[in-house]
């Protein structure tokens, strides 16, 4: 780990698969079946299903605009690279054959480093809450309380997903919750949970597209820079596109 500013590599890839929030979990086993449980990076798991990798994934099976995506972060990318190199790019999928084709693709790099004034963020289908926090959270009954606790856990899934990908930060982390737009009960490996939309601003510079919290890899907790203007219709858009299920 350095204190020296990395230049993270990132792989956006839109695939021409129709796709339902409810099917995230689905297409994230459908393109594992289909590359493979070699490459453990592509699951997060120790060699078999039910041995849970507790670490940052590489790897983020995902919904963008009602298709299938696959976003990889740095050794990620050669994962995904690899897997579709290597393979014939048919899933099996709801018991029928489907081939894959790429309709999207964005490669990019981006370096993370400090800011002397701090950006500001929107941060999608959050699962801020583990089960401790959950019963703590519900049991608060103070908004300027709540509004601390979020704070400081999305202050740690920060510096997690710097420490995922090798950066200590050299300076103190500072982030401030401005908004709560949107909640919403769901459930999680069978636990129940909370997935907020939040804008927040951090004195780091994040790329657009990584996630933060729980369930990371099957589409949760996705953010972006915060855009000014946003009209009403593309807001109602995101959220028709990003409801999620209370299964």
């Amino acid at each position: 780990m350095t204190n020296t500013a990395p230049t993270l590599r990132l792989l956006h890839l839109t695939f021409n698969l129709p796709l339902y929030p409810r099917q995230l979990a689905q297409w994230r086993g459908a393109f594992v079946e289909m590359a493979g449980w070699e490459n453990e990076l592509l699951h997060n798991h120790n060699g078999e299903k039910e041995a849970y990798h507790y670490r940052y994934p590489l790897v983020h099976y995902r919904m963008w605009h009602g298709k299938a995506t696959v976003t990889a972060i740095n050794e990620g990318v050669e994962a995904v690279q690899e897997a579709l190199a290597a393979n014939s790019w048919d899933i099996n999928w709801e018991g029928e054959r489907k081939s894959l084709q790429v309709e999207g693709l964005n490669m990019k790099e981006h370096t993370l480093r400090m800011l002397s004034h701090p950006k500001t963020y929107r941060l999608y289908k959050w699962l801020a809450l583990n089960q401790e926090n959950y019963e703590r959270w519900q049991r608060e009954k103070s908004l300027v309380r709540r509004a601390a606790l979020l704070e400081n856990i999305l202050a740690g899934h920060i510096l997690g997903f710097c420490t995922a990908v090798g950066y200590r930060l050299p300076e103190r982390l500072e982030v401030n919750l401005h908004e709560i737009q949107f909640m919403k009960k769901v459930r999680l490996h069978g636990n129940p949970m909370i997935a907020f939309n939040i804008t927040y601003d951090a004195n780091v510079l994040l790329p657009s597209g990584i996630a933060l919290g729980r369930g990371v890899s099957t589409g949760f907790g996705w953010q972006a820079p915060a855009r000014a203007g946003v009209r009403q219709d593309e807001v109602r858009q995101e959220r028709r596109e990003e409801e999620i299920p209370a299964e």
